[in-house]
């Protein structure tokens, strides 16, 4: 049976021709334009050190174009060592970047602990309603305004407060689900890893920064995120621009993440799953964090002014132990002026630097507490208030101090003793004649 031709073919061509000659009339003419590119994802990063640290943008930049097909992604930063939503909406450049972009995203990072919280000396994850919910919502606000869908990028447990992790989520996820605003769920990413993998290296020495691999872990969360997509078998070695202090340096271009593709599929699966059972779990998930018990003052003795007069020393655990300043010892120092009270006080850190002495302000002395204050530090960053009862054990202090701008809040206890006089050396026996 003869081949049927196409309609409008020319009745002298062989089938074979005819059906070449209808082929290359479906082939779309050399001098056609092709389609246009798709437009690039912007992003914006509102962030500190956590966002800066071996240039994170940059890495979900490097991810998104080693996939197949590639993804183009231009990122901004605007970042600041250990700076807060809230410094950032004061500063105003965060705001003016914001503005002024075409954003598709705006991913906003808030401080590690969302603003401090010391207790003991030991850090804890502050009230997130004191700063970090108010300015969450304002910057939510302005990144809706000019069309970008804000993300909120929802950060790790310090290495030795595992613990932590749970009240940070619930932080992030409650400001994120009243604002429907999408979690880049970085911190359960993290613990899912540290849970696999305890022996992984994901923190700088420090124990709160990422490493470079920490970063990464961080950068397949943020693409898995952006995309919906699986980062596994993108490309494990990224380069980019160093970002010193969050400035970025155009000028010059490093290797950011340096692993063997071996090392990198662990942490893209981990990326994934995380990503895969929160958008399982309709985007957010309920935690029940441990609230931080703030340290109390035992029953006290009655107070009589004698037993308190002289000078008293201990330890005392209420600054930072991450920078090395607590356990501090405390020297006390209370006298008679007249008819008044007066003393000061004198801080030894636990690197040996001293602070001191300070006049105690508002020194009272009650039937069964003393109540006084002193400066934070010698830089006049506000007063910490004391009160203190008299025990079989000594003199038990708490401090207590916060900034009323930002609700840094540090609590620590502190006990004193006398110094114990060194013991009478027996005299001499006089020469004999």
């Amino acid at each position: 049976m003869p081949m049927r031709l196409p309609s409008g073919s020319h009745p002298s061509l062989t089938p074979l021709a005819t059906l070449l000659v209808w082929g290359l009339l479906c082939v779309p003419l050399a001098s056609a334009e092709p389609p246009p590119p798709a437009r690039p994802l912007h992003v914006l990063f509102i962030g500190n050190s956590y966002t800066y640290n071996n240039n994170l943008p940059a890495l979900v930049e490097g991810l998104a174009a080693s996939a197949t097909p590639p993804l183009r992604i231009r990122t901004r930063a605007v970042t600041q060592p250990g700076v807060r939503l809230q410094q950032h909406w004061e500063r105003g450049e965060a705001l003016a970047a914001l503005r002024q972009g075409r954003w598709d995203y705006v991913v906003l990072q808030e401080q590690s602990t969302l603003g401090l919280l010391l207790i003991e000396g030991r850090h804890e994850v502050n009230d997130p309603e004191l700063a970090f919910h108010p300015y969450a919502r304002r910057f939510a606000e302005e990144a809706r305004k000019v069309g970008a869908q804000p993300l909120f990028l929802l950060t790790w447990a310090r290495r030795d407060t595992p613990e932590s992790q749970a009240r940070l989520t619930q932080a992030y996820m409650s400001v994120a689900r009243e604002l429907g605003a999408p979690i880049i769920p970085a911190g359960l990413a993290w613990a899912r890893a540290r849970q696999e993998n305890p022996e992984g290296v994901l923190y700088h020495e420090d124990g709160s920064h990422p490493s470079p691999a920490g970063s990464y872990l961080t950068a397949s969360t943020l693409y898995t995120t952006l995309t919906g997509s699986s980062p596994v078998g993108l490309a494990s070695t990224l380069t980019g621009h160093p970002m010193p202090e969050g400035v970025l340096n155009p000028a010059k271009t490093v290797t950011l993440v340096s692993l063997t593709p071996e090392q990198a599929e662990p942490l893209q699966r981990v990326a994934w799953a995380t990503y895969e059972e929160l958008r399982q779990s309709g985007g957010y998930v309920e935690g029940q964090p441990r609230v931080p018990e703030l340290p109390t003052l035992p029953e006290g003795q009655p107070l009589e002014l004698p037993a308190l007069l002289g000078t008293w020393q201990g330890e005392m655990r209420f600054y930072s132990q991450e920078a090395g300043q607590s356990p501090a010892t405390l020297h006390l120092a209370v006298k008679q002026a007249g008819t008044a009270l007066a003393g000061t006080v004198r801080i030894v850190f636990a690197s040996g630097r001293t602070e001191g002495p300070f006049p105690l302000e508002a020194l009272a002395v009650e039937p069964s507490r003393v109540r006084f204050s002193t400066p934070l530090l010698s830089k006049g960053r506000g007063k910490v208030e004391h009160e203190a009862v008299l025990t079989p054990e000594g003199l038990v202090g708490l401090a207590r101090y916060e900034n009323p701008r930002n609700h840094d809040r540090y609590v620590g206890t502190w006990k004193l003793q006398r110094p114990e006089l060194p013991a009478p050396q027996p005299a001499e026996p006089e020469p004999k004649p």
